[in-house]
Parts: C-alpha cells; structure tokens; sequence
C-alpha cells in the first residue's frame, strides 16, 4: 500500500511518523511518500550527527519511504547522491530505504503511475525575505525552483504516458489552487504558473501537495496533506486522526458542529493530546465569529470540526 503525508522538515514536524495509530499500520510491504520538505538533507557542508540519526531512524523503519524535494533541502548536497533507475522513473538514494524521487519523473508503484514535480517558493527566507546574500547557500538555494531542463523533463515524461496518470505528488500548487489556500498572500511564480499548465493538460485521480502546512481538500481531485498520513487515493476526510498530532492549528478558522448547529469560528488553542492529556483525539477551544452568543468561546473534539474555512472573521 502506498500512503503520503507531508513536510517533515527534518526533526522539526517528523513525530507524526513516530509510532501512532496510522504509523503501526504501515508495513515493509508499503511506501510512504513524502510531499517535499524531507529537509534531513539539509545541513550545506556534510550530513552531521543529527542527520544522521535520524536518516537511520528512518531507514530502519518497516516501510520505504519516498519524497518529493521541497524548498527547503539542500540541493547542492541533494543532487550529489547517486541516482538509478526504480519503478521507471529516476531516484536519488539516499539510503537504501529513503529515495528522493527527482523531478519531472513518472514512477510506476503498485501499479500505479504517479507524476512527481518537487519545488517551490521560500517564503520565510530569501529573495521573499530580501535577505538572498546572507542564507544564500546555507539556508537557501536557487535550486529551490525547477529549471528549465526539469519542467521539460516532466512535459515529456508526460506526454510518453499520453498526459494520464494516477496520481500527482508536487509540493507547491497550480496558481489557481494555491490562490484559493493562500487567499492572494502567496504571489504566483515559474512553478505553480507550470503546474497550472499540468493540471489543465493532464488527467489524473487526484493530486498531494505539502507546503502550505494545512491539511485541506481544496477541491474535489486536490489536496493538502501536512500532519495527516493517508492512503494514496484517499482525502484529508477520509483520513484518520493521529493522537497527538493535530489536523488544525491556531489562528485558524475552522467550520464546527456544535449542539446541533454547525459554526463558525477562529482556533485559540489546541491540545494534542485531549483535555488533561488524557491521550484522546485532539480537542480544540474555538472563538466563536457569532459574538453574541453567551458561550463566545467552546471546545469541541477534532471529530467536530467540519473542515477549515476560508473565510474569516
């Protein structure tokens, strides 16, 4: 079985592989696909310590874990690991279990085709930040956006498979996509413009981006995966909650079914864990958008919330 999930960032957002309910499920039979920001190649001189435990920790994992590159990896250190031919399509080996699936290429996985385009836009650092001369080679790298070369590779690739396959794994969005996720804050660049020309050319079942650290549905055929693990073909709906890592997060407003009414309303806190710790499903405290009510802030089970809302208060 194949599942995906989103960015780990390296040690910083890879609990949600430790073990959990979805995790101890997932077998030496499975893959485990990574939507970009792997980031535990991303120290610029040499792999250290810290990578190098948990680059173990992972391989010695059952399942094989894939990812596509984000924008945060370093890619001069990236591209320098071997690449081969696996499932038709090109890989960087980075363990014998953990492979980069390089961009532009189409893998065939339990017999399924998936097209793989990994890149996108730093926006916390860089150009975005005008900041380029400083983190330049140390916490940012131009590579971040696929060249040329790559964007053809991929056209190519596709239109060998007759512009169908089954699925799409990037880590940014087509421009109209992100536009919806990101209300207008994220401007559209090179790569989400390619990947709107993808998506009108090409026909698929359904297309995974990380990135933009939410879980969402965007439309019927899209999603977003950050904290959730769920099986390829599957949405954000479908999947199932992981004590201790949440699907929402503060700041954001969410649609919620409260004694018998469905709100709205803006996330104040979370907790992993449920009330107390008491290893539940996450809870959450919402403030509600009604402020007329007489309970202006509720708490409600994760199994309330409906799905995160794009309007806001």
């Amino acid at each position: 079985m194949i599942y995906v999930t989103g960015d780990t960032h390296g040690s910083i957002d890879i609990r949600k592989l430790l073990e959990n309910e979805v995790t101890n499920k997932i077998t030496e039979q499975d893959y485990l696909i990574i939507c970009g920001d792997f980031g535990l190649v991303w120290n610029y001189k040499k792999e250290d310590r810290k990578e190098r435990k948990w680059l173990k920790w992972l391989n010695d994992r059952p399942w094989t874990t894939l990812f596509a590159d984000g924008n945060h990896e370093c890619f001069p250190r990236l591209n320098a690991y071997p690449v081969r031919e696996w499932n038709g399509g090109k890989v960087h080996v980075i363990r014998p279990k953990i492979l980069h699936l390089m961009r532009g290429e189409v893998f065939n996985i339990e017999n399924k085709s998936i097209f793989v385009m990994g890149g996108a836009s730093s926006h916390d650092r860089g150009p975005a930040k005008g900041n380029t001369e400083q983190v330049i080679g140390k916490g940012w790298w131009p590579e971040e956006i696929p060249n040329e070369e790559e964007k053809q590779n991929g056209l190519n690739n596709l239109a060998a498979h007759g512009n169908k396959v089954d699925y799409i794994i990037t880590h940014c969005l087509p421009t109209t996509c992100q536009d919806i996720v990101k209300r207008g804050t994220f401007a559209a660049d090179s790569i989400t413009d390619y990947l709107e020309d993808v998506q009108k050319a090409v026909s698929y079942k359904r297309w995974y981006s990380g990135h933009y650290h939410c879980n969402i549905d965007v439309t019927n055929d899209v999603t977003v995966v950050f904290s959730r693990i769920i099986r390829l073909g599957e949405t954000i709906a479908d999947s199932e909650t992981i004590i201790g890592v949440p699907k929402y997060r503060k700041q954001d407003a969410v649609l919620i079914s409260y004694e018998g009414e469905n709100l709205l309303g803006t996330i104040k806190d979370v907790h992993p864990w449920g009330p107390m710790f008491h290893h539940d499903e996450p809870y959450y405290d919402i403030v509600l958008f009604d402020t007329e009510r007489k309970k202006p802030v509720v708490r409600v089970k994760e199994t309330q919330v409906i799905e995160k809302s794009l309007i806001q208060d």
